[in-house]
């Protein structure tokens, strides 16, 4: 029983390890829902899917399978929705990147004809210095965003196929390991073969009478020896 114990413990760790990188992913997910028993919810879920596919009964098996995608939906979405969410950003900032450039050109050339008219009532009247360095630095400080629109510009934005193949190596991932510890659940839970003491010490017997049994089929004229009168002590007339 111990060997056959320890041949398991590769599967054991191995079921161990998926149940740890699920449930880094389901909890987040369902503590998003319910923040007091958010992991409660998960554990259990879980927990109910390996004692479902650890049973060897078709009808808890078939729960087993709804319950183990109930419980695989929650890290594949939460691996799922961060890419998502920063395509829908890029794509919202692409469309609207000619309007913020317009708006910050349109900024840039009204701070430009202020700081003109501050910089020629200056000449005749004092009391223009705070104008026209507050005027500059908002000049200096639209102009770097009108920079950096033009960077972002010429930057490449992710093809959509880009976002779509990272959500299916990762989804692909997470199939993996759930079907690791749904395979190595069965492998762990598997009835032990069953050791009999009587089988083992009924082996010598058999071969004692295999024994036997050689021995009279070589010498097969040989006959039970009836018992003599000497030796039982009765009188053959009386017999």
């Amino acid at each position: 029983m111990i060997t056959q114990l320890l041949k398991r413990a590769p599967a054991l760790v191995l079921l161990l390890g998926g149940i740890v990188l699920l449930q880094t992913h389901a909890i987040d997910y369902w503590s998003r829902f319910d923040a007091a028993t958010g992991w409660l919810w998960s554990l259990v879920i879980e927990g109910a899917a390996i004692w479902l596919w650890a049973a060897r009964s078709w009808l808890k098996n078939s729960i087993a399978v709804f319950a183990t995608l109930l419980a695989l939906s929650a890290p594949l979405y939460q691996l799922a929705a961060p890419v998502m969410a920063e395509q829908r950003s890029n794509e919202q900032a692409a469309s609207t990147l000619p309007d913020r450039q317009q708006a910050i050109t349109a900024q840039i050339a009204s701070l430009e004809s202020s700081l003109a008219t501050y910089n020629q009532n200056s000449q005749t009247r004092g009391g223009w210095a705070a104008r026209i360095d507050t005027a500059q630095h908002q000049l200096a400080s639209a102009r770097a965003d009108l920079a950096a629109l033009h960077t972002e510009q010429a930057t490449a934005q992710p093809a959509d196929w880009q976002a779509w193949l990272q959500i299916a190596t990762q989804g692909m991932a997470l199939i993996i390991i759930q079907c690791l510890v749904v395979l190595t659940t069965r492998t762990v839970f598997a009835p032990l073969a069953a050791t009999s003491q009587g089988t083992q010490t009924a082996a010598p017997a058999a071969e004692a009478g295999n024994g036997a049994g050689s021995v009279r089929a070589s010498h097969p004229k040989l006959h039970p020896v009836k018992p003599s009168a000497v030796s039982t002590g009765l009188n053959p007339a009386a017999a």
